[in-house]
């Protein structure tokens, strides 16, 4: 079975959306202080998703209500910048998955910034080198907080876009579950510590297109 028919068969959430980023350059600021009209903006917190039926709501942690977070697409070579609003009750910070960043906007607690505090703002800026399908989430205690659903996809768009019929986002992840339908607690076991969250795979993106032009990237 090849991948793209695992993905074309599974029930995988397609999820899309715009960016529309001006922001200011990277550092801290409290929760109570005005955002511009315009600037883009990731809040982490507490939400809750339908992981087994649409009548079932499990309590989840996610990027503006939501799980993945929304669908972040800039151009390539175009300044990207968005601010991180902490409504979570721990620290947290955000990475950019497989991305070439400066160092400040790695998301690394305590190695590239302090890690942003329940209440706190940060300011992510830079200017993407490369196009492509990538993914945001914590570096702070990620086996938990992407464990518990604070991802999304970064969508780098290039400076001229293959033809296409159809651009689709896929993000495909599993839950560890309870028998009472929760989350599964537990976390930071060596076992989660070592693969950043139980037994979960992020990251599938399919371009569909139509005749051979199909491509797709994880």
């Amino acid at each position: 079975m090849t991948r793209r028919a695992v993905l074309a068969g599974s029930g995988a959430l397609a999820i899309g959306g715009g960016l529309a980023a001006v922001l200011g350059a990277g550092g801290r600021t409290p929760v109570g202080a005005s955002t511009p009209a315009g600037r883009r903006v990731l809040k982490a917190g507490t939400t809750s998703a339908p992981l087994i039926d649409k009548a079932f709501q499990i309590p989840v942690w996610g990027y503006n209500g939501s799980v993945p977070g929304p669908a972040l697409r800039v151009g390539q070579g175009e300044a990207f910048e968005v601010l991180l609003e902490n409504a979570l009750d721990e620290e947290t910070t955000i990475h950019w998955h497989g991305v070439r960043v400066p160092n400040a906007m790695d998301g690394v607690p305590h190695l590239t910034q302090p890690p942003v505090e329940p209440g706190e703002r940060f300011r992510y800026a830079f200017t993407p080198e490369d196009a492509g399908t990538f993914w945001y989430h914590p570096h702070q205690r990620s086996f938990e907080q992407v464990g518990r659903g604070l991802y999304g996809p970064l969508i780098i768009e290039e400076a001229e876009p293959p033809q296409v019929d159809r651009d689709l986002v896929w993000m495909l992840d599993d839950w560890r579950l309870n028998d009472q339908g929760q989350i599964s607690g537990g976390f930071g076991s060596r076992h989660d510590a070592m693969m950043a969250g139980p037994d979960r795979q992020h990251d599938h993106y399919q371009r569909k297109a139509g005749g051979t032009t199909d491509r797709e990237a994880e």
